[in-house]
C-alpha cells in the first residue's frame, strides 16, 4: 500500500488539475448510486461540476478562496436545486450529493497518495458550501413558491365549486317568492331582500378570490383523497335533486343510470365535485335536453360517464379543454371546471378523457378505483 504523502497546496493543485476527468467520474459514479438507492430514474444535472472543480482547482492554486463566478452564483447550482425539488429529492439528499463531491477529491487525491488537509480542505470546502449553500436555497424557495400556488389554487377551486350551490339557492329563493301569495310576500319582502343581499355579498366575496388567485400555473394537484367505499348511485341522485333549479332553470331532464348496487374506493365529497362540475359544464351546452350519467366496473375500475345531447364541444378546444383558463368565448366561465376534475380524478389514480361531435353533445369519461387495493397489491 502506497505511503500518503503531506504536500505543498500548489503540489496538490497541479496533480489534481491533471487529474481533473478522473474527480468528475468518481463524482458521477458516487451521485449514481445515491441517486440509484433512492430510486430516482432521472438523469443528474451535472454540467456544471467540471466548472467547480475547474474553480476550486484555481484556488487551490492561488493558494486562497478565489471569486466565486457568475456561473457558480447564478447558474447551475441554483439549478440543480430547483430540478432536484421537482425530481422529487428532500433538500438533504441535495446536500448530499455536492457532499459527494468532497469525497471524491479525497479519493482522487489518495488515489495519487497525496493528503487533502489544512488549508487545501478549506479551501476545497469553502466552494463546495458555497455550492451548497446556493443550490438549498433555490430548493427551499421553489419549495415556498409551489406550495404558495397550491394554497392559492385550492382557494380559487373552492371558489369556484361554491357557485353552483349558491346559483341553486338563488333559483329556490326565486322559486319560493313566486310560490307564496301576495299577501304573506308582503310580510316577508323584507326576509327576502336580506337574503338576496347576503347571496349577492357572497357571490361578490367568491368573484374577488377569483379574480385574485387564478392564474396559469403548471404545478401539480392540491387535491388529498381522503378514500372510502361508498354507493355511487345515491351520491349523484343526491347531487342532481340539489342542483334540479340550476336543471329546471335551463329546462334539461337529468337522468341517473349507475346501478345502484356499484361502490367506488374514493373521497366521497371530491367525487361530488367531479360531478358537479360536468353537470355544470354540461348546463352551459344542453339547454332544453338532456343529460345522462352513468357508470360500470370493470376489473375492479369504475369507468363514469356524464353525457349531453347538447351544442357540443368546439373541435378546436377539444384537446384542451382540462387546460387552466381554458374557456369556451362564447360561454362564460372561468377555465376552472374542468381543471378541477381532471386534478381530482388524477389525485386518485384515475384519468379522464373528452368526446364530442359539435353540435350533436358531449361526453366526458373519468376512472375511479372500485376496491381498496389489498397490502399485497400495494408491494407489487
Amino acid at each position: 500500500m502506497a505511503l500518503l504523502k503531506h504536500c505543498t497546496i500548489g503540489r496538490l493543485a497541479e496533480v489534481l488539475g491533471q487529474s481533473k476527468d478522473e474527480i468528475v467520474d468518481e463524482w458521477r459514479l458516487r451521485a449514481g448510486e445515491l441517486l440509484a438507492a433512492l430510486n430516482l430514474d432521472k438523469p443528474t444535472i451535472t454540467d456544471h461540476v467540471p466548472d467547480v472543480i475547474a474553480e476550486i482547482i484555481r484556488d487551490l492554486a492561488l493558494g486562497r478562496d478565489g471569486v466565486l463566478s457568475v456561473e457558480h452564483t447564478r447558474g447551475s447550482p441554483p439549478v440543480h436545486g430547483v430540478q432536484r425539488f421537482h425530481d422529487g429529492l428532500d433538500v438533504g439528499e441535495v446536500v448530499a450529493e455536492y457532499n459527494l463531491l468532497r469525497t471524491a477529491f479525497t479519493t482522487v487525491a489518495e488515489r495519487h497518495d497525496l493528503y487533502v488537509v489544512g488549508e487545501a480542505a478549506h479551501i476545497i470546502n469553502h466552494r463546495i458550501d458555497e455550492a451548497v449553500r446556493l443550490a438549498a436555497m433555490a430548493f427551499a424557495a421553489r419549495q415556498a413558491l409551489m406550495r404558495k400556488e397550491e394554497e392559492d389554487d385550492h382557494l380559487a377551486f373552492i371558489a369556484h365549486d361554491l357557485r353552483t350551490p349558491l346559483n341553486a339557492v338563488s333559483l329556490l329563493v326565486e322559486e319560493l317568492k313566486d310560490s307564496l301569495d301576495q299577501t304573506i310576500l308582503a310580510q316577508t319582502s323584507e326576509v327576502f331582500e336580506s337574503l338576496n343581499r347576503n347571496l349577492q355579498r357572497v357571490e361578490s366575496l367568491i368573484r374577488r378570490v377569483l379574480d385574485t388567485n387564478v392564474q396559469s400555473s403548471a404545478l401539480g394537484s392540491s387535491f388529498r383523497p381522503e378514500r372510502r367505499t361508498f354507493e355511487l348511485w345515491p351520491l349523484v341522485q343526491r347531487l342532481i335533486i340539489d342542483l334540479r333549479a340550476v336543471s329546471a332553470k335551463h329546462a334539461i331532464e337529468i337522468i341517473n343510470e349507475i346501478p345502484r348496487s356499484l361502490t367506488v374506493y374514493a373521497d366521497a365529497g371530491l367525487i361530488s365535485q367531479v360531478f358537479q362540475n360536468l353537470l355544470g359544464n354540461a348546463f352551459k351546452y344542453a339547454s332544453q335536453g338532456r343529460v345522462v350519467v352513468s357508470a360500470h366496473d370493470e376489473e375492479g375500475t369504475v369507468t363514469c360517464v356524464v353525457c349531453d345531447n347538447g351544442a357540443g364541444i368546439p373541435l378546436e378546444m377539444l384537446s384542451t379543454v382540462f387546460n387552466k383558463l381554458a374557456t369556451d368565448p362564447a360561454k362564460s366561465g372561468t377555465g376552472l371546471g374542468l381543471t378541477i376534475v381532471k386534478q381530482i380524478v388524477e389525485a386518485h389514480g384515475g384519468t379522464v378523457s373528452a368526446e364530442s361531435t359539435h353540435g350533436a353533445g358531449a361526453a366526458f369519461h373519468f376512472t375511479i378505483p372500485a376496491l381498496a387495493k389489498s397490502p399485497a397489491s400495494k408491494q407489487e
